[in-house]
């Protein structure tokens, strides 16, 4: 199916402009889906990024679990695909969900041109990891770094740095791995991100600080049992 692209730099009645923002805010901020997931496509819609790759995985550990999780994912990438669809934005299903290496998972490759959707269809075909980083927007630093020994693990490397980031609301917008010589800049392009979605989607900061503290008590809680 063609879909033309949305770009609101190109509506010249800025009153216009500022409703179609808020319309495309409000289907997102109402899905139900993670903050995670709403995050990424808030910053594809806004030119934050070429492309986005969305997804969720889970381990099995039964066949109780396994049909769960099928319900459950199934369920999820419908609402994705319906808001997809409703946003007019080009996507690919690119794994199904289905039981593969007992995981069970789903992952689809969103952009707003189609030229976009298929440089990053074939970008993950092949495992370009550069590609891919570039279109998902990241750092061209952080991009050449990754799976070098040049990564910087913040929580580990920066541990004050980090928690100060934790109290900023920052974690949610760290989702990849800075590099060690230029972290400094690579941490601005995120803030600069965050800076985005609190003028244009405040209810998803909420929601995504809500789960990312959730997720990092829940983690402190498992580490403390263990010891």
């Amino acid at each position: 199916m063609h879909r033309e692209r949305f770009n609101f730099n190109n509506i010249e009645n800025s009153e216009y402009k500022e409703t179609k923002e808020k319309e495309f805010v409000e289907k997102i901020e109402k899905a139900p889906l993670s903050s995670d997931l709403k995050i990424d496509l808030l910053l594809l819609v806004f030119d934050r990024k070429k492309a986005t790759f969305l997804g969720d995985i889970c381990g099995v550990e039964s066949e109780e679990q396994k049909q769960k999780l099928i319900k459950e994912f199934n369920e999820e990438l419908n609402i994705l695909t319906n808001l997809l669809d409703e946003l007019n934005l080009p996507y690919k299903i690119i794994r199904d969900i289905e039981d593969r290496n007992d995981t069970i998972g789903f992952s689809v490759v969103v952009a707003k041109e189609i030229e976009n959707l298929n440089k990053i269809e074939e970008a993950v075909k092949n495992n370009n990891n550069m590609d891919m980083g570039i279109m998902f927007g990241y750092p061209r630093t952080a991009v050449e770094a990754y799976v070098t020994q040049d990564v910087l693990d913040l929580e580990t490397d920066l541990p004050e740095e980090y928690a100060d980031l934790r109290k900023e609301g920052m974690l949610p917008f760290l989702k990849f791995t800075p590099s060690k010589l230029h972290w400094k800049e690579e941490l601005k392009w995120a803030k600069d991100n965050k800076k985005i979605i609190e003028e244009k989607s405040p209810n998803t900061i909420d929601q995504a600080i809500e789960e990312m503290e959730e997720y990092l008590n829940n983690l402190e809680k498992e580490r403390s049992e263990r010891k």
